[in-house]
């Protein structure tokens, strides 16, 4: 019977099309392609108005709720002041800390060393020196400080590998900063968001708190006097130009000496110091030329051009002319002073050469002592190199005369202890002074990991590649070589190097911070006259912390706010993208507001527009005020983009260098939900509070706070996940006798201080917790209402409007499974609530077929990827085209899937209240739901190689069964979501037809729309000659060095080749357990073929071996389209000049287009896709934006580079030398390294 009610109202569907269509008296061609385009539109549309149910959805939400209008003045003002109470806090206990520094350092300084009976709580235990160690015991799991193992009972210390840990200064400052541990705790426990605390010791050591066992992997190249954080609060910001001596004598050790002199001097600068590299001899140049005259911001990108030019610094020759090179440094000094340009306070030279002719008294007269020797402007440090004794007293003197530091190095070990010496020296004048403790703020930075990382974690994973190609060749022999393999290892190359898109609150390997810090003073200057820099004082604030306390779900879906520093870098942004392939981007951490921000115009790379320069200077300045820009943007991978005005308003983060800024795009989003007033108490809901989340199929946002415990203290405030977590707070809450209305807010909402410094009353909670209530109530409403909105019965009314739907009931579960082919339902709101039901997953769990590939068994569940609610592309794109058709579903499927068999489609449409009084209305949630690729492939086909029984109508001529036609469905932004062809799916229509889509876009169907990525990686091939560096010359030496390495390489090859076999065996040995490729791909190929494809020896290595790049950064372009926002529902050809007609798809963001493929190949073939670009400067990118740098503003910590009592301590410390005895080992040593 239920068949039967089928047929027939699928008879009468078809029967009232036809009568439609044959009312329409246009081309039977055209009438076809209504018909196909209409039939589209029914089965999708009522597919998923029937899934989703989201008719009674949105009925439920404009019932009661309400809105509320944004105000991004308030809304910048109350996020900024947010901000400035946690940062307030940090402030207040690093004081207590650095008080209890500066006090226990004083009781300490006449006591002894403690001897070998004294234990310390090394980090590093293992590498610790034996028997000095006190054990890390139950180190626990804490969720506060990125779920490592600590104890919050004590504090740990972390000795740098090339400090020795016993020795008398290092362990004495270790015994007295135990004191700081009592503080420590004190300070956890005023503030629960309080993450890691530390002390870094000028003597290499840091003592952190909570304790915790270091990591060792891959090497431990941490020392604290190298962060961003000891190095800005250690001293002011400071001008430094390297002048490093490349004379004939400085050949082999000392030449090896140098550089990493060099490298470890520019490691200890920050992005408010400004710094250059010359190299001299009987000339002086830059090491990287296009730096020539300038002082360069020390950018992590910046410094690793300077670091490059150092690698290829010409072999030494010749006499050097000091003259030359001291003038030029002082000259360009004076420069920068003048003009207040560079970092506006402290100047130094850093000298490294074997030796000076004589002391260039005259020289320095005449540059730096203008003013006598009190004042002068620039400090002189010298590095002696070799491990001779030379005649120091020169160097030596030049350093003491001009308030520098002498340092006479004779080992690679010993440089990297002995470079940072110059940091104390500089600080010496804010010793003296003593009152002024300066507090800094770092730019972003990742935690403990070293910059240096990123070029070997790129290493390691081309070795890893290198080590995949080279057991596939083996296993595969000639197979390796057939094109098809050899695609396929280039197209996974390709995927590797463009994955380089994930935003900063997806990546969770790197923990990003900004760091407060302050100097630590020896009181006891006054006393012995010698100002002593005790050390740095610190704690962190994690940027995961700064993002929650801008209440994302109270700006709302497609809205943000943002932090900028005095330089014009983003702290924290939604489109901030710090990582590539996992590993950390040359530039990640100095990314500028504009490179974000792009404003849609027409300008070339790098030519900002006035309007956004505006804005920047208004923010670096630190002002308040707001502006409007039409801006461009990109999203899904950077594989779509659209435009729209924004309206931006900043405020100051006052006591910091950071601004925050508040995007609206109010014309669309401009208001929120508001709930009704029945869910603002709980008194009528609360017993029913645990009923909204009884069942798994449910998920929050796992980066927004809804309800925590201060401290993971037991089993009873720490939870396997955030589910758990909020049942157990939504059973407390549900409890009669709990008083939820005094439960705390965030622990940031609220200002623990005084303007005046004093402490405010506490007030007493409840709940040592602490809940954001807006979030909370908005959540149980969302839950409240969307609660079985996929089982509950479908209203009776519509039935009888929607005959679909009367059919849609019919149906029973396997047939419409079978139909359709829907996999999953889902709905997300606002409030970071996720809702899903699986439509396979409920008897046999769609039993997988045996002979399904490894994909598809491993393939993970829609909310695995699918958890962050507003934050997701299918969301945001469904919010964005309600714009555009508030009733349009918006399908997508993936881009270039290369399993398309088990492919799903994803569609989406939002649900908005609406109000009733000015038609205003708000996003409150989106619904969706994923449908097998398959089932949509067999509708497409289906419906277009039919007629329809249309007038004169053929089916192998006039339908898509034509060979003269191919059609397609397209989504708004050009990508295919089904053609004839099933391996076109998700890819770009221009990379298959790529006339057709110029035309489109001529004809203005698609907008074009140019994005430059200015957060771009590129793999430059590493032996490529960098275009920066110095030109080579050539020595006799170089010639011999050549002759014997080749020798070498030809007597290493002849063994391996005449051994080849052996080694083949041997390999076989080691990987017998690897699997061998398939084999299915040999009989594609003629004999003819497969022997030209036939290498060995050499030749076979050549081709096996990889290319090895070095990552870099670099601008893109690509090219992305969007779907005009009106065009006809009907184009079709009018001539030959296009091949082509189309349909809009009605509420969908489809269109179905047929194209005539004979016109078409008249048309000069072109293929194009929107893929990243490289784009081409003359010069190295930070080349071009040191000649096109942008203002900053300098910190506004007092500048403090002078003291009138320095001179009596230059007296007696201004440095130290190295005395080696001469010896027959030396002298053999020394012949080793120099040969």
């Amino acid at each position: 019977m239920s068949s039967a009610k089928v047929i027939v109202i699928l008879f009468f569907y078809t029967c009232t099309v036809r009568e439609c269509v044959q009312h329409d008296f246009e081309p039977v061609k055209t009438a076809l392609l209504q018909t196909w385009a209409e039939k589209l539109y029914f089965e999708l549309w009522n597919c998923g108005e029937y899934i989703t149910n989201r008719k009674s959805l949105q009925s439920k939400y404009n019932k009661e709720a309400k809105l509320e209008g944004r105000n991004g003045q308030v809304l910048a003002a109350n996020i900024s002041s947010v901000i400035k109470s946690m940062m307030d806090k940090k402030h207040q206990a690093l004081k207590r800390i650095l008080d209890i520094v500066e006090e226990v350092a004083v009781s300490a300084h006449d006591k002894a060393a403690p001897g070998n009976e004294y234990k310390v709580r090394n980090a590093k235990p293992k590498t610790a020196t034996v028997n000095t160690s006190l054990p890390l015991d139950y180190l626990t799991v804490n969720s506060h400080f990125y779920n490592t193992p600590v104890n919050v009972s004590y504090s740990s210390v972390h000795v740098p590998t090339y400090v020795y840990d016993r020795a008398s200064d290092v362990i004495k400052a270790i015994k007295w900063s135990e004191h700081l541990d009592e503080t420590f705790k004190k300070n956890y426990e005023k503030d629960p968001r309080l993450s890691w605390q530390y002390f870094g010791s000028t003597t290499g050591f840091m003592r952190q708190y909570p304790a915790m066992e270091w990591p060792n992997k891959p090497v431990d190249l941490y020392d604290c006097r190298m962060r961003p954080w000891y190095v800005e609060a250690a001293a002011s910001p400071k001008d430094i130009l390297i002048l490093v001596d490349n004379s004939g004598s400085m050949m082999g050790q000392s030449k090896i000496i140098a550089r990493h002199v060099i490298n470890t001097l520019l490691d200890t600068l920050s992005v408010n110091d400004f710094v250059n590299v010359l190299v001299f001899s009987n000339v002086t140049n830059e090491v990287v030329p296009c730096f020539e005259g300038l002082l360069v911001q020390a950018t992590l990108a910046n410094i690793r051009e300077l670091k490059l030019g150092v690698e290829h610094i010409a072999e030494p020759n010749n006499i050097s002319d000091f003259s030359e090179a001291l003038t030029r440094a002082f000259e360009t000094l004076e420069k920068y002073r003048e003009r207040n340009m560079g970092a506006m306070c402290n100047q130094a030279i850093m000298l490294v050469t074997d030796g000076v002719p004589e002391n260039f008294y005259e020289l320095f007269k005449s540059h730096n002592w203008k003013n006598g020797t009190m004042g002068m402007p620039v400090r002189v440090f010298t590095y002696l190199i070799g491990r001779e004794v030379p005649e120091i007293r020169d160097m030596k003197w030049m350093a003491c005369a001009n308030h520098g530091y002498f340092v006479h190095l004779s080992t690679v070990e010993e440089v990297r202890e002995q470079v940072v010496h110059y940091l104390p020296v500089m600080a010496r004048p804010l010793v003296l002074h003593q009152s002024h403790h300066p507090v800094i703020w770092t730019p972003l930075y990742a935690d403990v990991i070293d910059p240096k990382m990123t070029d070997y974690e790129w290493e390691i994973k081309e070795c890893l590649q290198q080590r995949t190609d080279t057991i596939s060749y083996k296993k595969t022999k000639d197979q390796f070589f057939y094109p098809i393999n050899e695609a396929k290892r280039k197209h996974s190359r390709m995927k590797q190097e463009l994955n380089q898109n994930l935003n900063i609150n997806r990546q969770k390997k790197y923990n990003l911070i900004t760091s407060l810090a302050m100097p630590a003073f020896d009181k006891k200057t006054e006393m012995t006259k010698v100002a002593h820099l005790l050390g740095v004082v610190g704690t962190d604030v994690p940027e995961s912390d700064l993002r929650e306390a801008m209440s994302p779900h109270l700006l709302g879906v497609n809205n943000y706010a943002f932090i900028v520093t005095n330089n014009g870098f983003i702290v924290t942004h939604p489109d901030l993208r710090p990582v590539f392939e996992d590993i950390l981007k040359p530039n990640y951490n100095s990314i500028d507001l504009t490179e974000v921000e792009l404003v849609d115009s027409d300008n070339n790379p790098r030519e900002f527009d006035q309007s956004i320069l505006t804005l920047r200077d208004y923010i670096i300045n630190q002002t308040t005020g707001d502006q409007e820009i039409t801006v461009k943007y990109h999203y899904d991978d950077m594989r779509r983009a659209t435009t729209a005005d924004r309206h931006y308003y900043y405020s100051v983060v006052e006591g910091t260098p950071f601004t925050l800024v508040v995007a609206l795009q109010e014309k669309h989003f401009g208001y929120r939900v508001k709930i009704p007033d029945r869910f603002q108490s709980l008194n009528t809901t609360r017993a029913s509070l645990l009923d909204y989340f009884k069942d798994d199929e449910w998920r929050i946002h796992p980066d927004w706070l809804y309800c925590r415990y201060d401290y993971d203290e037991d089993n009873r405030t720490s939870f396997k996940s955030r589910e758990e977590e909020l049942r157990h707070f939504l059973n407390r809450i549900s409890q009669k006798n709990n008083s939820w209305n005094k439960w705390p807010p965030p622990r940031f909402y609220s200002e623990s201080y005084n303007s005046n410094g004093t402490k405010k009353s506490e007030e007493k909670f409840d709940c040592k917790c602490n809940c954001d209530k807006d979030l909370m109530l908005n959540l149980i409403y969302d839950a409240n209402l969307t609660k079985g909105i996929f089982t509950e019965a479908k209203n009776d009314t519509e039935k009888k409007k929607n005959p679909a739907a009367v059919l849609m009931s019919l149906l029973p579960r396997t047939e419409f499974e079978k139909r359709f082919g829907v996999t999953l339902a889902f709905v997300a709101t606002h409030s970071g609530l996720t809702r899903w039901m699986d439509y396979d997953n409920y008897e046999d769990k769609t039993k997988i077929p045996s002979d399904s590939d490894d994909s598809e068994k491993n393939k993970k569940h829609f909310i695995d990827e699918n958890v962050y609610s507003i934050e997701e592309v299918w969301y945001r794109r469904a919010v964005e085209y309600n714009m555009v058709n508030d009733e349009s579903y918006v399908y997508s499927v993936p881009f270039e899937n290369e399993n398309i068999k088990s492919s799903l489609v994803t569609a989406s449409q939002a649900v908005f209240v609406t109000s009733k009084e000015n038609k205003k209305k708000a996003a409150a949630a989106v619904v969706g739901y994923q449908f097998r690729h398959s089932a949509l492939q067999e509708l497409f086909t289906n419906i277009t190689r039919q007629c329809y029984s249309e007038t004169g109508c053929t089916p192998e001529i006039h339908t898509c069964l034509a060979t003269d036609r191919d059609c397609y469905i397209l989504d708004n932004n050009g990508y295919i979501i089904a053609s004839e062809n099933i391996i076109e799916t998700g890819q770009f229509f221009g990379n298959v037809k790529g006339s057709i889509m110029n035309m489109l876009v001529e004809e203005k169907i698609y907008k074009k729309i140019i994005i430059y990525d200015y957060q771009g990686v590129c793999f430059k091939p590493d032996k490529e000659d960098d275009a920066n560096s110095s030109s080579f010359l050539y020595t006799p030496i170089h010639h011999v060095k050549q002759l014997i390495g080749w020798l070498i390489g030809r007597l290493l090859w002849l063994a391996a080749h005449s051994n080849f076999q052996w080694m083949v065996s041997q390999a076989q040995a080691i990987f017998e357990d690897i699997p061998d490729y398939q084999e299915d791909e040999e009989n594609n190929y003629s004999s003819d073929t497969s022997s030209n494809l036939k290498y060995e020896g050499e030749k076979a290595l050549k081709y096996v071996m990889i290319h090895r790049t070095r990552p870099k950064t670099c601008d893109r372009v690509v090219n992305l389209f969007t779907l005009a926002s009106k065009i006809p529902e009907k184009v079709e050809r009018k001539s030959c000049a296009r091949p082509y007609e189309l349909r809009k798809i009605m509420n969908t963001n489809l269109i179905l287009l047929v194209v005539n493929e004979c016109k078409d190949k008249l048309t000069k073939t072109v293929k194009f896709d929107t893929l990243p670009q490289e784009v081409p400067y003359n010069e190295s990118l930070s080349c071009h934006k040191a000649a096109n740098s942008l203002p900053r503003c300098r910190p506004k910590t007092a500048c403090i580079r002078t003291h009138p009592d320095e001179h009596e301590i230059y007296d007696k410390m201004c440095g130290k030398g190295t005395t080696i005895a001469p010896t027959l080992l030396v002298f053999f040593f020394s012949l080793f390294n120099f040969i």
